[in-house]
């Protein structure tokens, strides 16, 4: 999600607030004889209202769940609250902690209120630069969930054009094998398609057809044309072993695995897209439950 004209109304509105909370502090500080205290009638409204702001930015996870509760507010109206009212928390925790970090639970607490914060900003930025990114790195871009129907399609693709020159290469109705059958042009050693053949079957098929998180697990020949750079040089080296009538072909290949090349950028990138929620969730979790026990103690001991 962008940083777009819709955020404007929300970040003058933060910065407004911040400054009077600004002010009120500094009002507070001045008129407390031995200075700011989390336990002062003005420490726990700071402490109140930056742990509202918290317990509302951590309920986004739950308004997703609930799509059709529009009397909520829009998702997207939440999701901008999250970003803003939730930096504007850390404020307002701060001025209740009156820039101190206390005992043991109260500097884990800010700890893990920093790694919250460090992750928020982090899966902003993936949100804003990584669909940028996509748009020019990856310009046969797919929808991501018809992305195995697209590498399939680009598989059955890849076998038509080969087997125009090579005969029948396929066995069997599962497409992730390939065996080589006898072709009309003979045996390997008089077959002038053999060179393709060989290529195709150790090298293009096997990386067309594996998974982009399985890469490491292909021969070291399908490994290769996962590098642009690498994949132009195995290319080359196949095209002068080839006779002019397959070289059509051998293009035809080079474009089908630069398009796969693609997709698994796009699936890297979706993944990344993604992952930090598996580390932003859990803490922001965790900092809910740790600002439940800190409020406990401090209103009991």
């Amino acid at each position: 999600m962008l940083i777009d004209q819709t955020h404007h109304r929300w970040m003058l509105c933060v910065l407004a607030l911040s400054a009077v909370s600004t002010l009120l502090y500094i009002l507070y500080v001045n008129s407390a004889p031995h200075g700011p205290t989390g336990g002062s009638w003005q420490g726990m409204a700071f402490g109140i209202a930056g742990s509202g702001l918290m317990l509302y930015a951590g309920l986004l996870a739950v308004r997703k769940k609930l799509p059709r509760w529009r009397r909520l507010g829009t998702a997207q109206t939440w999701l901008r609250g999250h970003i803003w009212l939730g930096l504007f928390s850390v404020l307002l925790i701060l001025f209740h902690a009156g820039f101190r970090l206390g005992g043991f639970l109260e500097k884990t607490l800010m700890l893990v209120l920093a790694l919250v914060i460090l992750s928020g900003v982090v899966g902003l930025l993936l949100q804003i630069y990584l669909p940028r990114l996509m748009k020019v790195a990856v310009p046969a871009e797919a929808i991501y969930e018809q992305i195995p129907a697209a590498c399939a399609a680009l598989c059955r693709t890849a076998d038509e054009n080969v087997q125009k020159v090579c005969g029948s290469l396929l066995a069997g109705a599962n497409p992730a094998v390939v065996t080589v059958t006898t072709s009309a042009a003979g045996d390997d050693n008089g077959d002038v398609a053999a060179p393709l053949r060989e290529f195709y079957r150790e090298a293009v098929r096997p990386f067309l057809a594996a998974d982009y998180q399985a890469l490491s697990r292909l021969p070291y020949e399908a490994r290769q044309l996962a590098s642009g750079i690498h994949a132009a040089a195995a290319f080359e080296q196949v095209r002068i072993r080839v006779p002019h009538n397959q070289q059509e072909t051998i293009e035809n290949l080079e474009q089908i695995c630069d398009e796969r090349r693609q997709l698994m950028s796009q699936q890297r990138m979706h993944r990344w897209l993604h992952t930090w929620l598996l580390i932003h969730i859990p803490l922001s979790v965790l900092l809910l439950a740790l600002g439940l026990l800190h409020a406990y103690t401090a209103v009991y001991y």
